[in-house]
């Protein structure tokens, strides 16, 4: 694994943006759920490298940005549909299939960023402090100004009725904080061997 991301650097530079992009399958009509606890670790794992490389917090509001851009774009696309139907909305395309991912991946690139300052190394405190600055940051994506709820990572549990159950009980955002935890528990196993190493 170290020696594949050494030897292509150009590759997991862009790794959080293809992430994103998978990411969005778990989401209906899809619903590939199991996604997520590939996606999500890996993205943790990235953070991880970071903190351990002592890197810049532009290099950790990238990776946080990418990775949303990478989700929004893949899940947002259809918004361009309802523009082609009259030729004077044309004009504002690139407007809802770039600039609107490229403004909500602010959030998930603060979300990293934070991880810089509050985020430390050892592995199951990170997990537990990255859901929580994700899910805040979900929180304000749903609410800030007028709002964008669309697409929460807590709406990949919508084909398993019995999970929903839970939302009469703690709401929408608080399982969004369950479920993000939980999509990011296999970092620990997944790259409990690894060590200190520079592939930056």
């Amino acid at each position: 694994m170290k020696h594949i991301i050494k030897n292509n650097l150009v590759i997991f530079g862009f790794l959080p943006f293809i992430i994103g992009l998978i990411t969005s399958f778990s989401l209906p009509p899809y619903n590939l759920i199991l996604i997520n606890f590939i996606t999500f670790p890996t993205l943790l794992f990235i953070v991880f490298v970071l903190k351990q490389s002592k890197k810049e917090a532009k290099v950790f509001f990238r990776v946080g940005w990418l990775f949303g851009f990478g989700y929004f774009l893949s899940n947002l696309y259809w918004i361009t549909y309802s523009l082609t139907h009259d030729d004077i909305f044309k004009i504002f395309i690139p407007f809802a299939l770039i600039l609107i991912p490229a403004f909500l991946a602010i959030f998930y690139g603060s979300s990293t960023l934070l991880l810089f300052k509050f985020g430390n190394n050892k592995k199951i405190t990170l997990i537990l402090i990255f859901s929580l600055i994700f899910s805040i940051m979900e929180f304000i994506r749903g609410n800030i100004l007028t709002g964008f709820p669309w697409n929460l990572i807590v709406f990949s549990w919508s084909s398993s009725l019995s999970s929903l159950q839970i939302l009469s009980l703690i709401g929408t955002y608080s399982f969004n904080l369950v479920s993000i935890t939980i999509f990011s528990l296999p970092f620990v196993f997944f790259f409990k061997n690894y060590k200190k190493t520079k592939i930056f």
